[in-house]
Formats: structure tokens, sequence, C-alpha cells
């Protein structure tokens, strides 16, 4: 049983298409695996239409529609796409991947060609491995899987921007509570955590993060540009 969910922040924003890249894949691996939070952004998708056609129509200015075509033909160099919320959903209608891990959701199945098992883990330090994941996102965003060993303890850090984490398998316990598979934790940019691996199994997380954590440790610290994190 999942028991922290999106705020409705998040939930609005995910609805709206105005998240990042990478949090638009965390919150939509979750909605693939959360009936709860997937019934609430369906709502609020109902409700930002009605909001819309409440909106009274405006005139448009002579020749709009030509000006905008030509400045198509003008800029033939496409962006990478992101991943927002309609591309992270499409093609994937069947929610999780049955079988060992019931919580792993079928977009990053698909990203990274399998179970667990099948990705490539690099050892960032003594009980902890990372893998990044190639999401198009912003300039300092990042979004990887952490693959913490039982007992693991994060060391001691807050943040210079948000942390987005989604447990995939096993769980973790920090100052605001316990996070099992499926649980989502929004970590804003005061929050000041030591997450523990507090399971038998090795704890897995999806997590966005859009700038460095600041770890409080000396040598903690020394070590950041080396494990990237």
């Amino acid at each position: 049983m999942i028991h922290h969910h999106l705020s409705d922040e998040m939930i609005m924003a995910y609805a709206a298409g105005s998240l990042s890249a990478g949090q638009s894949m965390v919150v939509a691996c979750h909605l693939d695996i959360c009936p709860d939070c997937a019934r609430r952004v369906a709502e609020a998708e109902v409700i930002g239409g009605a909001m819309i056609d409440d909106v009274a129509p405006s005139d448009l200015s002579d020749g709009l529609f030509e000006q905008i075509l030509l400045d198509v033909e003008e800029d033939q160099s496409f962006p990478v796409p992101q991943i927002g919320r309609d591309e992270a959903k499409e093609g994937y209608p069947e929610g999780p991947v049955a079988g060992e891990n019931p919580s792993m959701p079928r977009i990053l199945f698909e990203m990274i060609g399998g179970d667990f098992g099948a990705v490539r883990w690099r050892t960032v330090g003594p009980g902890i491995k990372q893998f990044l994941l190639p999401v198009p996102s912003s300039e300092g965003e990042k979004v990887r899987l952490l693959k913490l060993s039982p007992g693991f303890v994060t060391p001691d850090h807050s943040h210079h921007g948000s942390e987005l984490t989604l447990v995939l398998k096993g769980s973790f316990s920090d100052e605001t509570g316990r996070y099992r598979a499926g649980d989502i934790q929004d970590a804003e940019e005061d929050r000041h955590h030591q997450p523990i691996a507090d399971t038998e199994e090795d704890c897995i997380c999806l997590v966005c993060t859009d700038a460095p954590l600041e770890f409080k440790g000396v040598i903690t610290r020394l070590l950041q540009p080396i494990i990237g994190i």
C-alpha cells in the first residue's frame, strides 16, 4: 500500500504540463503504480479543461496564421523533444510490469531494457550505486536510479534545489517518515535529512534533482565531484 502521494501542487503542475522533463518522468512512473494519484490527475485535467472553456474567446490579429507558417518554414532546427506528461505516458497504457517487481513502472522498464537486473550500475561509494538515465532534461537536472545496500546511511545533506524520489524496491526512512515501494518524496530546497535503507533488501529509488546536493561532512564534500551526486 502506498502511503506517500503526490502533493496537490505537483498534481496540478503535471496536469498542466509545467513540470520539467525529469520531474515529469518520475511523476509518470508514480502514476503508473498509484491509482489514487492517477485519479487525481484525471480530475485535475477535467478541472483545467473546464477553466479553459470558461475563458472568453478573443479576436486574433489579421495575418497571424500566415506569420506562424512563415516562422515554421524559417526555423527548421527542432530541439530535442522533452518528456512531458503526454510523452511520458504514451505507449504504456497497461500499468506496471508484472513479475519479479510489481512496482516497476512500464516506462522505466522500457527505458532500461528490462528489470533491475539489466541495469549497468556504477559504484559511487561503499553501499551505494547509481545509473544515470538518458532523459533530455534542462541544465543542471539529472535523473538517476540509486541502489542502496541494506542498512546504508546516506551522508547528512540538504539541497540546493528540489529532489523528487520514487521508491521502487525496499524502503528508506528519514526524519519525515518511512517510504516504501511506490511512495514518493518531494524534498524542497530547505529539506535537511539523512535517509537510511531500513530493510534487509536493497533499496532502489528513481531520483530527479535539479541541483547538486549539499553534504555536511568534509570527506563527502571532497568526493562529491567524483561521485557526481
